[in-house]
Order: C-alpha cells, then sequence, then structure tokens
C-alpha cells in the first residue's frame, strides 16, 4: 500500500529509533512511502544544516501532495505541534484513513484531548508501548484496506430495530444508515478478538 508516514523532529533524537522504526518497518513489510524524508532530514539535523537545506514551502508542497497520494496516514504524534496537527486534518479532509500514535500516556490534564472531539469513522488513535508498535500498525493497514471499496447489503430488521432507527433519523437529525454503520463502529473498534485477527496478517 501506499503510505504517508510523518512524525515532529521537535525532540528529534530522542524518539529517533522509534521513527525510523516504524518507517523501516513499513519499507520491510513492501508498502511505499509517499514521501521518505526521515534519512536526509537526520543527516541535516546532525550537520547543522537544518536552516539553510531547506524550502519549508516546497516542503509543505510535498507533504500535502504526499498525503492526498496516500491509501494510509500514519502520524507518530508524541511531540504534538501545529505541523503535525495540521497534516492530521489535511489526511481526514483527503478521506484517508489515518493513525495517530503516541508512545505511552500522553500528559494531560483531562481524560481526553481537542483530537477526540473529531468525528471521524477513519481516524484512529492509540497510545502504544514500543514492543506492541508494530502489532498496532499491522492490524490498522489490515484493517483499512480496501477501505475506499463501498458494498451494498440488504439489511432485515424487525420493527423494534426499525422503529428505533426512525426515532433516531429524526431526534438526532442522523440517516438511518448513519447510526447503523456509528453503532458498528463501535463494536469494531472495541472488538479485541477481530484486533488479533488482523494483527496476525503476515508480518515480515
Amino acid at each position: 500500500m501506499k503510505i504517508y508516514f510523518t512524525c515532529s523532529t521537535a525532540d528529534f533524537f530522542k524518539y529517533r529509533d522509534s521513527y525510523f522504526g516504524i518507517r523501516n518497518f513499513l519499507i520491510s513489510n513492501d508498502h511505499t512511502l509517499t514521501r521518505d524524508w526521515l534519512p536526509h532530514t537526520e543527516k541535516a539535523l546532525q550537520e547543522g544544516r537544518i536552516d539553510i537545506a531547506f524550502n519549508i514551502k516546497k516542503i509543505y508542497q510535498d507533504c500535502i501532495k504526499s498525503i492526498k497520494e496516500a491509501d494510509l496516514v500514519i502520524i507518530e504524534d508524541t511531540v504534538s505541534n501545529f505541523s503535525t496537527g495540521h497534516q492530521i486534518t489535511v489526511a481526514l479532509q483527503s478521506k484517508k484513513p489515518t493513525l495517530v500514535l503516541w508512545q505511552g500516556k500522553k500528559h494531560r490534564h483531562f481524560k481526553q484531548m481537542f483530537i477526540h472531539g473529531i468525528e471521524s469513522d477513519i481516524l484512529q488513535i492509540s497510545e502504544y508501548e514500543p514492543a506492541d508498535l508494530y502489532k498496532l500498525i499491522n492490524t490498522f493497514i489490515n484493517k483499512y484496506e480496501n477501505a475506499t471499496e463501498k458494498n451494498r447489503f440488504h439489511l432485515i430488521l424487525n420493527n423494534v430495530e426499525r422503529n428505533y432507527l426512525d426515532w433516531a433519523q429524526f431526534t438526532k437529525n442522523k440517516s438511518r444508515t448513519k447510526v447503523i454503520k456509528e453503532a458498528l463502529k463501535i463494536v469494531i473498534d472495541s472488538d479485541k478478538n477481530y484486533d488479533n485477527y488482523l494483527s496476525k496478517h503476515d508480518i515480515i
């Protein structure tokens, strides 16, 4: 699959191994990175060339183009900033299934952060430990493979279920299809057996 992967350059060397671990995992599993920027960025940082080596307007344009060319987007957002936040927004606006990764517990005063307010069936936010990282990524990739394909089902409901959908349509201002899909997403996201099934697809 074509995957766009990015992270912040702030605290780059602190999280360098995680960043390159994700990059190398994706490449070794035959995925194509739509923008493979880590190696030359690391070299520039090591040599202190960061102020003269890059044209920020071109970087921005390349990032937007690469997001739109990708099938999936993965953003390591342990070090959150405006850049990663904006790229998450662009990815969702471009209808790209997006995985946002936080290493360990995110420091915050409240249980949820601003990003949790986004209503999207293609956004996944996951806190991880290094030992579980590749399994989590593989599960996400398998979950959203061919996600843009649409399938039509003939669904038979009893009167209780139909009455609820009618009620929800008028009181919640949602289509019957949206109510059903939202309920199904809750089940999918919480089904650990399904996650285990997806994670067991071949990993190199």
